[in-house]
């Protein structure tokens, strides 16, 4: 199950390809789960260790509910292999913030500060440091940060007021790839041609 995201996640820095979805189709995930199958999600994302390595069996039984479901939206809208990629993607990601905010070792209000700072200023920067990171940790070089890229993620977590203490700019981290994970992907399901 990893290794398919890791996968796919490392296909969002190639080139877009020559088709294009409806930003409006990436919903079809989240809204396609049955009540029993959202109870399973919610019980999951308790569970799942974001930042473990290696097995993590919730991930695993997650990752079948979602492909699950992301099937019956191929089917429904023609996605072709190369569209279910980024859709399969979208929702890890968005699936992977709920998990943070619901589950995760920030505070409700450490998590505002973040949207907060989030939404003020340009953040172009900061968002393709985002994907530049994705991109190196799903070519499995975890620990590699660059020093330009360190600076601007550290800037931004002052910014917030949280502080600079690791394990918060770890969890800050994760919530950030959350959201860049789903900016990424579905910047590359809408794709122009």
């Amino acid at each position: 199950m990893r290794g398919m995201l890791l996968l796919g996640c490392a296909a969002l820095t190639i080139a877009a390809p020559a088709w294009a979805g409806d930003k409006a189709e990436l919903a079809c995930v989240q809204k396609g789960y049955t009540a029993e199958q959202t109870a399973q999600v919610d019980g999951l994302l308790a569970k799942v260790n974001i930042l473990a390595e290696g097995e993590d069996p919730a991930m695993d039984a997650l990752g079948m509910l979602v492909m699950g479901v992301a099937s019956e939206c191929m089917t429904r809208y023609d996605w072709s292999d190369a569209e279910i990629e980024p859709a399969l993607l979208y929702e890890f990601g968005r699936l992977m913030e709920v998990g943070f905010r619901r589950h995760g070792s920030l505070a409700a209000s450490e998590i505002a500060q973040i949207d907060a700072a989030l939404g003020r200023g340009d953040r172009t920067s900061l968002w393709a440091a985002l994907e530049e990171q994705l991109a190196i940790g799903m070519a499995g070089q975890t620990d590699s940060v660059s020093d330009a890229n360190a600076e601007v993620f550290g800037l931004f977590i002052m910014e917030t007021g949280i502080g600079l203490d690791e394990a918060k700019g770890e969890q800050v981290g994760v919530y950030l790839a959350a959201k860049a994970m789903q900016r990424a992907s579905a910047r590359q399901f809408t794709a122009a041609n």
